[in-house]
């Protein structure tokens, strides 16, 4: 059985990614929105922020 726990939508913008990130996991949480120059950068972002919410 296979169960979505993020939901996550980036997109581009001129020079800017933008991602927007949902927590099933912790469905009290706020959407959370990220922006940054670099692809990277974003994912670094995201991937911090699920390392920190599985950690609480």
């Amino acid at each position: 059985m296979s169960q979505v726990l993020y939901d996550i939508e980036i997109a581009q913008a001129e020079n800017t990614f933008i991602a927007k990130m949902k927590s099933n996991v912790k469905p009290q949480r706020p959407l959370r929105e990220y922006k940054s120059n670099a692809f990277e950068e974003i994912l670094e972002q995201i991937v911090r922020d699920i390392l920190d919410e599985n950690e609480e």
